[in-house]
């Protein structure tokens, strides 16, 4: 328990660097690193966060050691490589959908970036694009024909494609899950988006653009954790792009969401993190709440909203034979045969039982992580989600 607390104390005051780091860099500061800073942690934790790339040029004009240096600047030219060639691809996707007739609308950090002031820096894992219900079939037969790769199955939402090294697209046929804030208010929203005159290039209204941004921080922050990125995106469309809505529209968008308290609480982190502000204790639980989540969140927090959504039984054994025998739902989309092909559900479990023998290190990970989690931390996880409006 102790070891515990001390790691839990070392990645805050890591954090803290890095969060000192960004804030020099948001306003144009010097900033010089403590002198007794760990630069092998601070590069694990950026790394987890994945803000290496901002973080670089500080540690760049520090006196880290050269193999230190030599590894945030790999990672600031490969995320560089990364946006350029993303960049050429969504706009050569854009041409090759629109020539196909299919109305589209690129989403999230693709259109995120451009509010950047060196967009290059801002890291960004796959890309995503919403297709007009009528074309999901054609654009799919066209990532195909493009050398991609099925990598997430499709489910109610999207569709995850790959081509290596690092272009991974998410076709949507839907914004939200279902159980996620602000579904109803996005389901069939592909009727509000707005296109230049004979373009079939769309994108969001304003205020329908800041509010998914935050829906979607909202979905990581409560389903597992969200990272410091996140909150930098935050910061960068409060800044550029809510002076540019309508605040009536943009409020009238956020209480139909239900994300009118968290938006509040997120504004406060960014005043806390990168405007000087002093944060209150709210703020403070939620900013130690993300640096210690990472940019996919943590397996104990994701078993904890598990519980809080009803997803997860609170009863161990009931919990570990779901997840051993999951429903047909769920195994469909691991394995889409079963959709076509149902009855062989439990040969599919068979093998799921013999892929979990390969990865035991995270099935003891799994295992240790809800036996050790209490009722105390399954209320307390609960209420600090209420606390914020989730």
């Amino acid at each position: 328990m102790e070891d515990k607390k001390r790691a839990t104390t070392e990645v805050l005051a890591m954090g803290g660097i890095i969060i000192d780091i960004i804030r020099a860099q948001l306003t144009g500061n010097d900033y010089s690193l403590p002198a007794d800073v760990d630069f092998s942690k601070l590069y694990k934790l950026c790394e987890i966060h994945k803000v290496t790339a901002m973080v670089a040029p500080v540690v760049s004009s520090s006196d880290a050691p050269a193999d230190i240096k030599a590894m945030f600047q790999k990672q600031l030219f490969r995320c560089a490589a990364r946006y350029t060639a993303q960049e050429k691809e969504r706009e050569a996707l854009s041409d090759v959908f629109t020539s196909a007739g299919i109305r589209h609308c690129f989403l999230k950090g693709s259109k995120v970036s451009a509010f950047y002031d060196e967009p290059e820096m801002r890291f960004m894992l796959d890309m995503d694009v919403y297709i007009e219900p009528s074309g999901v079939e054609k654009a799919s037969e066209i990532m195909k024909s493009r050398g991609y790769e099925i990598y997430i199955a499709e489910d109610d939402k999207d569709i995850g494609f790959m081509k290596k090294p690092f272009l991974n697209i998410e076709l949507h046929k839907e914004l939200k899950y279902d159980y996620d804030k602000g579904y109803e208010y996005y389901k069939g929203a592909f009727e509000r988006l707005k296109s230049s005159e004979n373009s079939l290039s769309l994108d969001m209204e304003k205020e329908d653009f800041y509010v998914y941004i935050l829906s979607h921080t909202a979905h990581h922050f409560e389903t597992a954790g969200t990272g410091i990125r996140s909150i930098i995106d935050h910061y960068f469309l409060r800044k550029k792009l809510r002076p540019e809505c309508d605040e009536i529209k943009l409020s009238e968008g956020l209480k139909a969401t239900g994300l009118d308290t968290f938006s509040q609480r997120i504004d406060g982190l960014c005043d806390y993190w990168f405007c000087g502000g002093e944060g209150d204790e709210s703020i403070k639980e939620i900013a130690d709440y993300i640096i210690l989540s990472g940019v996919y969140g943590t397996q104990a927090n994701e078993y904890l909203s598990g519980i809080r959504r009803g997803e997860y039984s609170e009863k161990k054994s009931s919990y570990f034979f779901a997840r051993l025998f999951p429903g047909l739902k769920s195994m469909s989309i691991r394995y889409p045969v079963l959709k076509k092909l149902p009855f062989l559900l439990p040969v599919f479990w068979f093998v799921r039982l013999v892929s979990a023998l390969f990865d035991r290190d995270n099935l003891s990970a799994e295992m240790k992580t809800v036996n050790s989690a209490t009722d105390e931390e399954k209320s307390s996880f609960s209420e600090f989600l209420d606390r914020n409006g989730l």
